[in-house]
């Protein structure tokens, strides 16, 4: 299955990406900018230790204390990961690092064949039983409300969904069952959900995990142009 997969981020599609970033992390509209300054968000109730990297300017947001004490340290530290979980301290759970890239604009994407694709639930979620649970959760297909599954020979084969982030950005996870992989159907998919979304208006963004090198191959033949990294660890309640 034969697919076109470079994609363009434009100069000016930076400040929609920053813009959505800065609300989904409670800062003002405008904080990130060129000037490269490190941004502290400071919110004693967030459930969420986070460090977020846009186009080289860092974001660290979380409780005062932390982003206090985290305030400080290298780039590569906090967006290692590592140091979020030393200052957190005990009972926090549930690290993620990831590249982040996006993209404004794909090729004309034309099937080869037409393709039997649902965009119901039972089929993604019949495809989730069929994967490893690791592989369950970093696609994340239950947390994104846009799915797109792929059915080959009236079985789910691979499943491509977007959720919309601040209402600009359609932020994208697929899942491929194990004995369909590399055969493609994982970048097919993701495209053709991307093209979706590129449709209504959003810009794509890919959270490839950092340790999983499927997912960053998966990133690069989407055609999406890393922009970023993330790193963030669940709190423990109060």
């Amino acid at each position: 299955m034969s697919v076109a997969h470079e994609g363009t981020f434009h100069e000016g599609s930076r400040g929609i990406v920053r813009l959505a970033w800065a609300r989904r992390l409670g800062l003002p509209d405008l904080a990130f900018s060129d000037d490269g300054g490190r941004l502290l968000g400071c919110r004693d109730t967030a459930r969420e230790f986070i460090a977020v990297e846009l186009f080289g300017q860092v974001a660290l947001c979380g409780p005062t204390r932390l982003v206090e004490a985290a305030a400080g340290l290298p780039d590569d530290e906090l967006l290692g990961g590592g140091a979020l979980l030393r200052l957190a301290g005990p009972g926090v759970h549930g690290l993620r690092t990831a590249v982040l890239g996006f993209a404004d604009d794909l090729p004309v994407f034309q099937p080869d064949t037409e393709p039997e694709v649902s965009r119901g639930n039972p089929e993604a979620i019949e495809l989730e039983t069929l994967c490893p649970p690791d592989d369950v959760s970093s696609a994340g297909i239950e947390e994104r409300g846009y799915r797109f599954t792929l059915l080959v020979d009236d079985e789910p084969a691979a499943c491509a969904a977007y959720a919309v982030h601040e209402g600009l950005i359609a932020d994208l996870g697929v899942l491929v069952a194990p004995h369909r992989r590399r055969q493609g159907l994982g970048t097919f998919m993701g495209l053709l959900a991307a093209h979706e979304a590129l449709a209504e208006g959003y810009l794509v963004q890919v959270e490839a995990q950092a340790q999983n090198v499927a997912g960053l191959r998966l990133a690069d033949a989407l055609g999406v142009v890393p922009a970023g990294r993330i790193a963030s660890v669940a709190l423990r309640a109060q």
